[in-house]
């Protein structure tokens, strides 16, 4: 077996270099055949799988947050090896569902136990992604907080991010599976997690062949600010006159206009029409 460590250098303010260091200290005293490669800012899943290829790796781990994970995901889709997550970084919603450990020798205790499951993922047009796309108000809010996240972490970011965004924010019209409303919010999961700790997909399951679209829409501000903290702790799910949700494995989602995509933490502005579908049981993750 011959293991890589992809490891984001930005990631947990920095500390995610720290903690590998100290990682491959038990690894080496463990006799473990490894190689290290540090990602960049992004595009370098390309680079990534040839490395994988040429040098028979067996084990790939994205060393990081939720974006490093996607990442190196597009870089390992259709090839024959076991994926691993280690949350190194700022929101870690994706490891939070699967209980995965940030610190360093349960991490080496649960890459030593090499037990894992297959998951599925998801495609959006080209892009796989392991935990969720959203559209709208949530969006906005990741990418207003992105630079809070260097002084604090990541659910008191994604707060003080909706504060800066809501008031100036209006609604968002999209089209759903042929079906067009005016949305505030719109997600579709495969995790439950997402925004440094939001259980927005209470319902949502890795292994189930199926996505949990969450819509919030018909709300005033002043009521979204009374709704939104409820995320946290997944009690949303009681305010039915605002907040719904459907299961389905495929969705194509046209904006009326251009629009804020989240993607597994990473925001875009589009207007072009996404087609979202579940790929069943793809990836073989280690859990602990």
């Amino acid at each position: 077996m011959r293991y890589l460590f992809a490891v984001n250098p930005a990631s947990g303010k920095g500390k995610a270099l720290l903690k590998m260091e100290k990682l491959k200290r038990y690894l080496d005293q463990d006799g473990f055949d490894y190689m290290t490669f540090q990602t960049k800012p992004t595009h370098y899943a390309s680079k990534l799988r040839t490395l994988i290829l040429t040098e028979s790796i067996t084990h790939v781990f994205a060393v990081g947050g939720d974006g490093t994970a996607s990442e190196v995901l597009n870089a390992i889709i259709g090839l024959d090896v076991l994926f691993g997550i280690i949350p190194f970084g700022t929101g870690n919603d994706f490891a939070r569902l699967l209980k995965i450990p940030n610190k360093t020798k349960e991490v080496f205790n649960m890459i030593k136990k090499n037990h894992s499951d297959y998951i599925d993922v998801g495609k959006a047009n080209d892009q796989y992604f392991l935990n969720y796309i959203s559209f709208g108000l949530d969006a906005e809010i990741s990418h207003n907080s992105e630079k809070y996240k260097r002084f604090m972490p990541g659910g008191s970011a994604y707060v003080v991010g909706l504060f800066k965004t809501l008031f100036k924010y209006k609604p968002t019209r999209l089209s759903i599976n042929n079906h067009e409303e005016e949305l505030i919010l719109t997600t579709i999961h495969n995790g439950t997690y997402y925004g440094g700790g939001m259980k927005i997909s209470p319902y949502a399951k890795l292994d189930d062949g199926l996505f949990e679209l969450c819509v919030i829409k018909g709300v005033s501000k002043f009521k979204l600010l009374f709704i939104f903290p409820t995320i946290f702790s997944g009690k949303h799910v009681h305010f039915k006159q605002y907040v719904s949700f459907k299961q389905n494995d495929h969705y194509t989602i046209v904006p009326q206009e251009e629009v804020m995509m989240g993607i597994d933490g990473e925001t875009v502005k589009i207007n072009e029409s996404i087609t979202v579908e579940t790929i069943k049981k793809t990836v073989k993750l280690i859990q602990p």
